[in-house]
């Protein structure tokens, strides 16, 4: 579910695992979330949150920014005010410096070839993958292994600190009070009183929201996160780091200009450059939805360079395996730009049919029950084309007495064909005798995700004489992942917890570490099942 879906909601760009939508909140459960931690976060809700640029403007904070050398910058900011403040990093912010213009794109995220590997073994028919309802099993097994990132670029795996910030809320003690962007969702308190966080343009302009409004989470859907801000106290100085697109034309040898370590740069709005309104549009959008640095550049080079598609093929495929999945996702945009809506553009299509009349009921119900509907972050629409039309999901679900069999189905590396992703039965579930749609719909959907998303649990080196483990998250999809829920595979684990606000590239994955305390608190140590997830267009 990307920053302008199913409900009006604020948007986003970091790392955090809360509650998932399906488990009761943390802040409600003492044993995860203690008393100061709470305390804190409803100290946080009642603070006035500002937009870096309009907090600039007004004097109530300083703000120092230079290149860390990495693809991203620094942004040092100081509160000035005599009161706390959460300040919150709007899209569309642009940095200048004098390696070029970049756009800034949230706090943590996938990074421009960062943590993300290319997910080498994934062709075919995906069968491999496993059946059952979202039981992704201890590492799941199948056909999900290869070479990683190809042409000898490796998977990577998160630094332990960006690791340990991914495992926020629940860990927050075991974290301490990292010097990032913070994701907790400032949603429940902050949205009255700001209007809705535009997307609208101007400088720094907190309103003009406006349509970006729809549904709530929806079956095995991960609820978004929020703009990224920071909490800061009168005269608290944060480093925080951010990153970055290029808005400059790439260097003669192809590659990314990006500032150096160290290099000052001043931020301002998009708005201030005076160019092309579809840079404007295209740079907030891609903000907003927490896109990969990797399609993001792609994007960018197209819309504010006017590069032709050839040429940046050419530099897409530097990235290795599965490049071509992020090139037709930065081709579908680009060609919707003009008519974008504030929506979703990710959709599950699905197709319903009955074998037999006895079989109607059922099969209508169970459209019923997914038409329109929101599904692992996506738009379910009903009908499934010969072709594609764009990167998307799809599923043929065939109904026969009290079974029903799903053929679920990918669209292919340039959007224009149907890769098969495995078949499964599911057994049509009553009620007292009658139909329990709802029920079948959310075995459906957990079917659906056993194939597109992936979780495994391994340990790692030995540190200081304790364990250590790494979580890699696999994605499947044609879309980008912004987050999912997870559960140990033991009876009587812990309720799922999300991991949202990542940003994982199509056939891409994505590793970070995490402590023996951490993996203990999950219930992850025998294994880790994918409960839920939120894919996304763009």
């Amino acid at each position: 579910m990307s920053t302008t879906r199913f409900r009006n909601r604020l948007l986003a760009g970091g790392m955090l695992l809360a509650a998932s939508s399906a488990a009761p909140a943390l802040a409600d459960d003492p044993k995860a979330t203690p008393p100061d931690v709470a305390k804190t976060e409803k100290a946080e809700v009642e603070v006035p949150a500002v937009s870096l640029l309009d907090a600039m403007r007004d004097g109530l904070v300083d703000v120092q920014a230079e290149g860390k050398g990495d693809g991203r910058m620094t942004v040092a900011v100081t509160n000035r005010s005599k009161r706390r403040l959460n300040v919150v990093l709007p899209p569309g912010l642009v940095a200048s410096g004098a390696a070029g213009q970049f756009g800034g794109m949230g706090g943590m995220g996938g990074g421009m070839g960062g943590m993300g590997g290319g997910m080498g073994g994934m062709g075919g028919g995906m069968g491999g993958m496993g059946g059952g309802m979202g039981g992704m099993g201890g590492g799941m097994g199948g056909g999900m292994g290869g070479g990683m990132m190809g042409g000898g670029m490796g998977s990577r795996t998160m630094p332990p600190m960006m690791g340990m910030m991914m495992l926020a809320r629940l860990i927050m003690a075991l974290c301490g009070d990292y010097d990032s962007w913070d994701q907790r969702s400032l949603a429940s308190g902050m949205m009255g009183g700001m209007g809705g966080m535009g997307m609208g343009g101007g400088m720094g302009g907190m309103g003009g929201m406006g349509g970006m409004g729809g549904m709530g989470g929806g079956m095995r859907s991960v609820a978004p996160t929020g703009l990224p801000y920071a909490a800061l106290k009168p005269g608290q100085t944060r480093k925080l780091p951010t990153r970055l697109v290029s808005l400059s034309p790439p260097t003669d040898e192809g590659s990314i200009r990006l500032p150096a370590e160290g290099e000052k740069l001043q931020l301002g709005d998009v708005s201030q450059l005076g160019g092309d309104a579809r840079v404007e549009k295209a740079l907030r959008r891609l903000a907003a939805e927490k896109a990969p640095e990797s399609i993001s550049q792609l994007v960018m080079w197209r819309v504010a360079q006017g590069l032709d598609w050839a040429t940046i093929a050419q530099m897409a495929e530097r990235r290795g395996k599965n490049y071509e999945y992020e090139l037709t996702l930065a081709q579908d945009f680009v060609d919707r730009l003009e008519t974008l809506k504030d929506d979703e553009s990710g959709v599950l299509l699905f197709q319903v049919e009955a074998k037999g009349s006895d079989s109607e009921v059922t099969a209508a119900e169970l459209t019923k029950a997914l038409k329109d509907r929101a599904v692992l972050g996506l738009w379910a629409r009903e009908g499934v084309p010969a072709e594609p039309t764009g990167p998307a999901v799809a599923c043929r679900i065939r109904v026969d007495g009290e079974e029903a069999t799903v053929q679920v189905a990918s669209s292919n590396s340039t959007g224009q064909a149907w890769v098969p992703f495995g078949k499964f039965t599911l057994a049509v579930p009553r009620k007292e005798g009658s139909l329990d749609a709802a029920v079948l719909a959310d075995e459906l959907a957990g079917g659906v995700l056993s194939r597109l998303v992936r979780a495994q649990v391994s340990q790692g080196p030995r540190e200081k004489g304790k364990a250590t483990y790494r979580i890699k998250i696999d994605n499947a999809s044609p879309l980008i992942l912004n987050g999912l829920a997870i559960a140990g595979v033991e009876k009587g684990a812990e309720e799922p917890k999300e991991l949202s606000g990542i940003c994982i590239s199509p056939r891409r994955s994505m590793t970070f570490p995490a402590s023996e305390e951490v993996v203990k608190e999950l219930g992850l140590k025998k294994g880790v099942r994918v409960t839920a997830a939120d894919l996304s267009g763009l």
